[in-house]
């Protein structure tokens, strides 16, 4: 059944478990990650479904929608996905763009 009223006792999860709710958005994410680690075009799809407005960045509250989509509790509260999109900020402008992304998208399929 799908979570996306309740919220679970996670800390922390990588996109690769973000595939376990049975919502619309988490089968879509799951089906751009059927290989063991995804093409760069699934990748852009991905990011695409973060970044609402189209703007080529994710910023906070893209990251809260999603995550609040998911029911993952860590998009609950605004300033857990503040502190998600800082750990990959590499350049320091409050949002992830596509190349953050992909860094952060190639550092959880290493550690997989």
């Amino acid at each position: 059944a799908c979570r996306t009223k309740t919220w679970c006792d996670r800390q922390f999860w990588t996109p690769t478990e973000i595939v376990g709710c049975e919502c619309a958005y988490s089968r879509e994410l799951s089906r751009l990650f059927e290989e063991k680690e995804p093409s760069l075009e699934e990748v852009k799809d991905a990011f695409d479904v973060f970044d609402e407005n189209k703007d080529g960045f994710i910023d906070a509250l893209e990251l809260q929608r999603v995550l609040c989509i998911l029911g993952m509790k860590e998009g609950f509260q605004l300033e857990n996905c503040k502190k998600m999109i800082k750990t990959f900020d590499e350049n320091g402008d409050g949002s992830i763009d596509f190349k953050e992304f992909v860094k952060f998208m190639e550092s959880s399929f290493v550690e997989s």
